[in-house]
């Protein structure tokens, strides 16, 4: 399907509001955005997406969006002609000659009897998918074992086109990255590994393919109760737009794959572009290839003895003011403070201030008055607090409120602020953070002094280790701070567009190795690793990382030799000497 954002939403009104639709057609023109937020496929993408048609001639097709035809104009050409077309909006114009039903596609019962279904899908928020739908997805249970809440129209789109294939048959689809990863994502995915296997994930990262959008597009191939034991892995890793060259370069990478399909080693890696075999994706879990380059990730994806994050932290993000531009002093500005605005401020840790393990700028003061109940005791007690956020007083009363009747003069959403309370030292790290500006994730350790307690605003994560844990806050800032483990987290962690989200969830599913203290080899290194992290902090010795990344590989190591021991313990039995 061409429209990549909802076309629907017209069928939804009554006749007496076309006239109106069309004028909103006519202002988004002007306006250089397409009609009902419709994005059309590059001819080019859609001759490459037919190139990779396995199948004869003679085979059935479908195109369950077709839009104006642009997939359907190509499939002619390539002499496809046993092909049926499904669009819901008439008035687009048809660029083939074959014939397409004007209906809705997801109210037809599915059939498997196609061996080919290609084109593009709707990218529709659940929020902007029409009522009629929604309800639809919420009722029947063909529909409620895939969608929920979270979903966009693309998963609806994916698991009632898989529905329509054969055994054997293909799916082709260009569509977001997003479902392939995030956790309302996990039942397609299950029902897509379940009934097949994904032969070809082609992921364009942050290169537009559609003008005006900007998400992270893949194209895959799958192919219906086949059990493949690769994924051909295919990535264009520029901000250049897709081009006619690209594709070339992507069918060239393509063709390398399938002559080296049983050499799991085989990798290619210019810089601009990269292609690998990796192990067939299994059940619920994202989407997260691997290359085969990347050994130390695949070593701590099979630890036995796994610790995450979650399981030894509390988590939490930031505070949110609304407006921080209002609430932020500068030093100058303390000078202006009475003794009860410097009672009522408080000190910020922002992404910015942050580095690899320690924080590379002072906290920021920031205005804090939620416990002013009235603009009168704000005003004549709080004299500079007053003068400062009146300056923004219309901008305050416009932020999100939270369903809350908020004064303007307060903080909207505290958040995490009893968390930062309880913790006298915890872990900061950037809430969003891009690997490719500096080469590595930043985890800074942040402790209070004797009578200031630090906070984070929304751009910064908190990581808060319980003390029942075992292991020492510096043992774990050393491990996040390590390559190995930053390995990981650039492979298997949750990016969209190269920005790697470090929110609550994310962070609670990154695995360390979890130390046997029964073992010497394993309780010595906890104490070599804890001991150059002190010495980091207390010197600024960045440099000393390099020790830290062997130590952690050593640990990697250690569990790697405990794995094998173990494996072949069940193997041969207690009795073998090894």
């Amino acid at each position: 399907m061409e429209p990549m954002v909802s076309k629907y939403k017209h069928l939804y009104m009554n006749a007496k509001n076309l006239s109106w639709v069309r004028k909103m057609d006519n202002y988004k023109k002007m306006n250089g955005v397409k009609s009902l937020g419709q994005y059309m496929t590059p001819r080019f993408v859609a001759e490459f997406m037919c190139s990779l048609i396995s199948k004869p001639p003679s085979a059935s097709v479908l195109e369950p969006g077709a839009g104006e035809g642009v997939f359907l104009e190509v499939l002619l050409e390539k002499g496809f002609k046993n092909v049926k077309a499904y669009e819901i909006d008439s008035r687009l114009g048809k660029k083939s000659p074959i014939s397409i039903t004007y209906c809705d596609f997801l109210k037809i019962p599915p059939q498997p009897i196609y061996d080919v279904v290609i084109g593009n899908p709707p990218y529709v928020r659940w929020r902007n998918i029409p009522e009629g739908w929604r309800n639809l997805f919420k009722k029947q249970v063909y529909w409620r074992r895939i969608m929920n809440g979270l979903c966009d129209l693309t998963y609806a789109y994916i698991y009632h086109s898989v529905n329509f294939l054969k055994d054997n048959g293909e799916l082709i689809f260009i569509c977001p990255l997003f479902w392939t990863e995030t956790l309302h994502g996990k039942h397609l995915r299950e029902y897509l590994s379940k009934h097949g296997s994904i032969e070809l994930l082609i992921n364009l990262n942050e290169a537009k393919v559609f003008e005006q959008v900007s998400s992270t597009i893949i194209i895959l191939k799958y192919v219906k109760h086949a059990k493949l034991p690769y994924v051909k892995i295919v990535e264009y890793r520029s901000k250049q737009p897709v081009t006619q060259h690209v594709v070339n370069r992507l069918s060239s990478l393509i063709r390398d794959l399938e002559i080296h399909s049983r050499e799991p080693s085989f990798y290619i890696d210019d810089g601009l572009y990269r292609a690998y075999l990796c192990e067939q994706f299994v059940g619920n879990e994202p989407w997260h290839p691997i290359p085969p380059t990347e050994k130390i990730v695949k070593e701590i994806e099979t630890f036995c003895d796994v610790l995450r994050i979650g399981d030894i932290a509390e988590i939490g993000n930031g505070m949110v003011s609304g407006l921080d531009i209002a609430f932020r002093l500068d030093r100058e500005e303390l000078k202006e403070l009475n003794e009860r605005e410097r009672n009522s401020l408080i000190y910020v840790y922002k992404s910015g201030t942050l580095e690899r393990f320690l924080p590379n700028r002072e906290p920021i003061p920031y205005i804090f008055t939620n416990h002013i109940s009235s603009g009168k005791e704000l005003e004549q007690s709080y004299p500079y607090f007053y003068q400062k956020l009146s300056r923004y007083r219309e901008r305050l009363r416009q932020r999100y409120q939270y369903n809350k009747d908020i004064p303007w003069w307060h903080w909207v959403f505290l958040r995490n602020k009893g968390l930062f309370e309880r913790y006298n030292m915890k872990i900061f790290v950037p809430s969003k953070e891009r690997y490719d500006i500096r080469g590595y994730f930043r985890f800074a350790l942040i402790r209070d002094e004797k009578n200031r307690t630090f906070y984070a605003t929304q751009d910064v994560t908190a990581i808060c280790v319980r003390p029942e844990t075992g292991v020492s806050i510096e043992y774990i800032l050393g491990l996040l701070n390590s390559e190995p483990i930053q390995r990981w987290i650039m492979f298997k962690g949750f990016s969209r567009g190269g920005v790697h989200d470090f929110s609550e969830e994310p962070i609670r599913h990154i695995p360390l190795p979890r130390i046997n203290w029964n073992n010497d080899n394993e309780a010595e290194i906890h104490r070599l690793i804890e001991t150059v992290v002190k010495e980091i902090l207390q010197h600024r010795k960045l440099d000393k990382i390099d020790e830290v990344n062997e130590y952690v590989v050593k640990l990697i190591e250690l569990k790697k030799d405990a794995r094998i021991f173990q494996q072949n313990l069940d193997v041969y039995g207690k009795g073998y000497d090894f």
